[in-house]
């Protein structure tokens, strides 16, 4: 099924803003999460195609700049996107009519865990642009290119605190996240990180797989649902308007576990970075437990409470 074919299946959505792997919004410097929009719904028309030129990538290069604030040490070169394509990476770009980028996504082949596959490493979409579906079409691209490759899996990281990344990532997209990854990239320069260690989530899109393949054609998911009757790891309250987590209960044993994350990290830790800290610190304690126990988050439930969103990962083994 092309990417043409999805797009007409595929409802109104979600969207896009952070980096990828070494990401994402980091997936992973970043990935984002962005809303699923058709084409029609958007201003001017986007085109989805591969890089072509060296002004393409250098496109890719500013784009880093503008949408992560990286200084220009932390940003991947012209010379280096352009060598991975022709290593057999992939670099799709997002461009309005008059050919200005608007947003790209960046892979490179991989060898992890022993199977060729294709990790993306940035996806990134102008802040004016996102919230419109261009992400998820980017994303939707990297996969019929894999595909025609042949392809099968898609790996990529993202901050496991971002609950719109993880809603694209899992709910939508339908991976998984297989492995926590501690401080995978340090401390960066970008001002999305917040000065905290880069924690991610290691996702595996399966690319064939019939979850994969429903989620895709299965039109956009409720924006809410019913909060399962499963054990939880942690305990959320509101102080002073904002969510606070217990310590996670680390002596589960359960099938199936929910893990409750903020729904608006970033601006938790803009407004109150030291409860933005102790999030990070809880929730990095409960997934290097778990995970390290063989659960995997196999994906991302939104509930709503008294008027507030309430994302819960779904941990399963």
């Amino acid at each position: 099924m092309s990417e043409s074919d999805l797009l007409r299946m595929i409802g109104d959505g979600v969207s896009v803003a952070q980096p990828e792997s070494r990401d994402s919004g980091e997936g992973a410097r970043r990935h984002s999460s962005t809303p699923l929009l058709h084409c029609a719904a958007m201003p001017e028309d986007i085109l989805i195609r591969l890089a072509q030129s060296r002004s393409d990538y250098e496109g890719c290069v500013e784009l880093q700049r503008r949408v992560w604030g990286l200084a220009d040490l932390e940003v991947a070169s012209t010379i280096q996107l352009i060598a991975s394509t022709l290593a057999g990476g992939t670099v799709h770009v997002a461009a309005t009519r008059d050919e200005r980028l608007v947003g790209f996504a960046y892979a490179f082949p991989a060898l992890r865990g022993g199977s060729p596959h294709l990790h993306s490493d940035m996806l990134a979409v102008l802040p004016e642009f996102q919230k419109r579906g261009v992400g998820v079409r980017l994303k939707l691209a990297q996969r019929e290119e894999a595909l025609a490759r042949g392809v099968d899996l898609i790996t990529w990281t993202f901050d496991p605190l971002q609950a719109r990344n993880a809603q694209l990532n899992l709910r939508r997209l339908g991976a998984r996240a297989t492995e926590f990854l501690e401080n995978v990239y340090g401390i960066t320069s970008s001002a999305l990180h917040y000065g905290l260690p880069t924690d991610r989530l290691l996702v595996r899109w399966e690319l064939r797989s019939p979850r994969v393949e429903e989620r895709l054609v299965g039109g956009e998911p409720p924006r809410n649902e019913p909060t399962p009757e499963l054990p939880r790891v942690n305990a959320v309250k509101w102080q002073a308007g904002w969510p606070v987590s217990s310590d996670p209960a680390l002596d589960l044993a359960e099938p199936a576990l929910l893990l409750e994350i903020p729904p608006e990290f970033e601006v938790l830790s803009q407004a109150a970075p030291h409860v933005a800290a102790d999030w990070h610190a809880k929730v990095r304690r409960a997934l290097a437990v778990y995970f390290g126990r063989g659960y995997v988050a196999s994906d991302l439930v939104p509930t709503e409470e008294a008027g507030r969103r309430r994302p819960f990962y779904l941990l399963t083994r």
